[in-house]
């Protein structure tokens, strides 16, 4: 008898009336005296509670809704993530973390709710259990304050989508691909086999350079031209040497670009476009291509200042020699002029 009914049946009393059939009652469905020393009682009372509807038969049917509520949860939560897996794979703007994030939340989010509705079936109070949930929770989160933020930061990146696995990217002064993403953390696999794992705090509160966002990448090749070569000539071969590679886009066209300036030389770029696939393919060769080109062509590259012992008037003067095509002699005219 609990707390509740004593107090009704006590006022009961009070007033005149007869609680002891209702005590009586009470006693029958909820306590189960066992005579330690009458085996055969036990027994046979045993079973009378297995058999009674208030008793066994109840319990067995809540533990039976029990298992029952959360196996259905289980396969109805699989089936439903399986077919939310399959609708966002239809959409190419959608992240894969973001799509793994959204399976496993309806994945486990369905075994939870399954779990919650069994212990309801089992008639166990859920406001605690929440209450308690709840406190945990907030222990919990108090206790991992950065972590949490590494968190937020992966939910961010899952919805902006500033990249996604396979992607060749430059984070935190890390180059490499994408190997794998988490709410946590961001893999990269670097071009030596070195494998960076960078908090996704850090990762999005720098810069985040993604060098394969779109399906082209323009391949761009910087070289030191010395002052004595004619630059319209070695733009009309930078263009002839990138055109000639099959797998340069021709739509847009390559293109040259003159930069600057330098103390020895002048930077002159070539450029042209490429599948991301082929990139790094079409980069090496056209390099290639040029160093042989320019060799036959007879056009020095990386005019590089060299020091040479020159005597000018008896004395010996270190002045710097021109790998181009300005010879030592031209060079030493003019130191003895100005001297």
């Amino acid at each position: 008898m609990n707390y509740n009914s004593k107090v009704v049946l006590d006022e009961l009393q009070l007033k005149g009336g007869d609680p002891k059939p209702y005590k009586q009652y009470i006693d029958a469905i909820s306590i189960v005296e066992i005579d330690l020393q009458d085996t055969d009682g036990i027994g046979v009372r045993f079973f009378s509670w297995l058999k009674s509807g208030e008793g066994g038969l109840r319990w067995a049917m809540n533990i039976g809704k029990f298992v029952g509520i959360v196996v259905a949860s289980t396969i109805a939560s699989r089936i439903l993530a399986g077919f939310v897996d399959r609708f966002l794979g239809k959409f190419n703007n959608v992240s894969a973390l973001l799509r793994q994030f959204t399976v496993m939340l309806v994945n486990r989010g369905g075994v939870v709710v399954g779990f919650l509705l069994g212990l309801a079936a089992l008639e166990i109070s859920l406001g605690p259990v929440l209450a308690l949930v709840g406190g945990a929770s907030f222990v919990v989160a108090f206790a991992l304050q950065s972590n949490l933020g590494n968190l937020a930061s992966g939910l961010m990146i899952m919805v902006a989508k500033p990249f996604d696995v396979g992607d060749e990217v430059k984070l935190s002064g890390i180059w490499g691909y994408v190997d794998s993403i988490t709410l946590a953390s961001t893999k990269i696999q670097g071009f030596q086999g070195q494998m960076f794992n960078i908090p996704n705090g850090v990762v999005w509160s720098g810069m985040i350079e993604t060098l394969t966002q779109s399906k082209n990448r323009k391949v761009d090749i910087w070289l030191q031209i010395p002052f004595s070569e004619e630059l319209e000539r070695v733009e009309k071969l930078l263009l002839e040497i990138i055109k000639s590679h099959p797998k340069i886009l021709q739509d847009p066209p390559p293109s040259t670009f003159v930069w600057q300036i330098a103390e020895y030389y002048i930077s002159v770029g070539i450029g042209g476009w490429a599948t991301k696939e082929d990139y790094w393919t079409v980069h090496e060769d056209v390099i290639r291509m040029i160093r042989e080109r320019f060799i036959k062509e007879g056009i020095p590259v990386a005019a590089i200042p060299i020091q040479k012992e020159i005597a000018i008037q008896g004395e010996s003067i270190q002045v710097p020699q021109v790998t181009a095509n300005r010879t030592v002699n031209s060079l030493e005219g003019e130191i003895s002029s100005r001297v």
